[in-house]
C-alpha cells in the first residue's frame, strides 16, 4: 500500500515538473533566457499533492515560502569573501531566484473540493525551494529526496526513502518514550524494572544485552532499529498514551498492563505484516552514522542547486 502511495507521488512530480526553456524556441544566437533549462514546479501543484499541513498556506504564497527560505541560507550560500565584503547579490534576489510569482488559471483542491482559480495567484519554485519547503518535515523525506536527487529512478528513490526513514521513526519514538517515562516517573516506578518490562513484552526476552550483544551494538538499541520495529514499538506506545488520556483516572498498574499488552500486539502484528520480530530488524548502520549520511547529502544538493535561477 506504502509503495501505491508513493508510486503515485512520484508520477505526479515527475509529470508537474517544467523548465524555464522548455516552451522558448532556440536561435541561431541563443539567450541566457534559452539556455537557462532550471527546473521548476508550481506552488499549486505541491499544495495539491502535499496540502496546507505540509507546504503551508495558498494565500500570500510568497510568505509562505519566504517562512522556509531564511537569510542564513543566504548567508550560507553566498558568503562573504575573505577580505569581509559582502558578495553583490542580496538576499532579495536570492530568494526571487527561487521563487517567482505568476498568475494563471488553475485547480485548487481543498476540503470542500476543487476550485478553479481565475488568472489566479501562483509561484514556480525550483528544486532547491521545493526542497526547502518540505525539509522540516521528517515524514515527507520521500519528496525531499525526489527534489535532491535529480533523475533518480523511483525504485532507487524508494529503498533510499526506507533507509532515511528510520530518523523520523526514531526521533519520533523518542517522543512518545519521554512521555511514558514521564507517566513512569510520576508514579515513582522502577525504572530499570519498568523499561525492562518493556523489552520483555516487544522483543520477547529478558535481557536487552542478548540482542545488543548479538549485534555488536554499543549504544541505545532504538538507535539500531529499523523501520519496522521503531514504528510498531511507537504504534505501541502511542495506543497506550491515547487509552490514560482517555481515562485520566486510570491507576499505574492497569496502565503498565494495557503497555504491555500493546507492545506484545504490535510486535505480532509486526511479524505477520513483515515476516520477521523487531529482534531480527536490526540495522548494521546507528541513527547517527544515517544522520551525516543525509547531511552530506544535502550539502552535496546545496552546493549543486541553491545558486540555480528562475530568471
Amino acid at each position: 500500500m506504502a509503495s501505491k502511495i508513493y508510486e503515485s507521488t512520484y508520477r505526479i512530480l515527475q509529470s508537474t515538473k517544467h523548465r524555464v526553456n522548455e516552451n522558448i524556441q532556440p536561435t541561431l544566437f541563443p539567450t541566457d533566457t534559452e539556455l537557462n533549462d532550471t527546473e521548476y514546479w508550481l506552488f499549486s501543484d505541491l499544495y495539491n499533492l502535499f496540502g496546507e499541513s505540509y507546504v503551508g498556506k495558498h494565500d500570500n504564497i510568497m510568505d509562505t515560502v519566504l517562512e522556509n527560505i531564511h537569510p542564513t541560507d543566504f548567508k550560507s550560500v553566498y558568503p562573504q569573501t575573505p577580505n569581509g565584503i559582502a558578495q553583490p547579490k542580496t538576499f532579495e534576489s536570492f530568494y526571487t531566484d527561487h521563487a517567482v510569482k505568476i498568475n494563471h488559471d488553475y485547480i485548487i483542491n481543498s476540503i470542500f473540493g476543487n476550485t478553479l482559480r481565475k488568472n489566479g495567484p501562483d509561484a514556480k519554485l525550483t528544486r532547491y525551494a521545493c526542497w526547502k519547503i518540505l525539509q522540516p518535515w521528517g515524514r515527507m523525506i520521500f519528496a525531499q529526496l525526489y527534489f535532491m536527487n535529480p533523475g533518480i529512478k523511483f525504485t532507487e528513490l524508494y529503498n533510499m526513502s526506507y533507509k532515511f526513514a528510520r530518523i523520523y521513526q526514531r526521533n519520533a519514538l523518542t517522543q512518545s518514550n519521554k512521555i511514558i517515562n514521564g507517566i513512569a516517573h510520576r508514579n515513582n516506578a522502577n525504572m530499570r524494572q519498568f523499561n525492562n518490562m518493556l523489552h520483555r513484552a516487544f522483543f520477547y526476552t529478558s535481557d536487552i544485552n542478548t540482542i545488543k550483544d548479538y549485534y555488536n551494538i554499543r549504544g541505545k538499541i532504538y538507535d539500531y532499529m529499523g523501520v519496522h520495529s521503531l514504528l510498531a514499538r511507537r504504534n505501541a506506545l502511542n495506543r497506550a498514551i491515547s487509552k490514560l488520556d482517555e481515562n485520566p483516572n486510570m491507576n499505574f498498574n492497569k496502565f503498565t498492563e494495557i503497555l504491555y499488552t500493546e507492545l506484545i500486539n504490535n510486535r505480532v502484528k509486526m511479524i505477520q505484516q513483515t515476516n520477521r520480530p523487531p529482534e531480527q530488524d536490526i540495522s548494521q548502520k546507528s541513527i547517527s552514522q544515517l544522520t551525516g549520511e543525509l547531511k552530506k547529502m544535502e550539502r552535496k544538493f546545496i552546493n549543486k542547486f541553491a545558486k540555480q535561477s528562475l530568471r
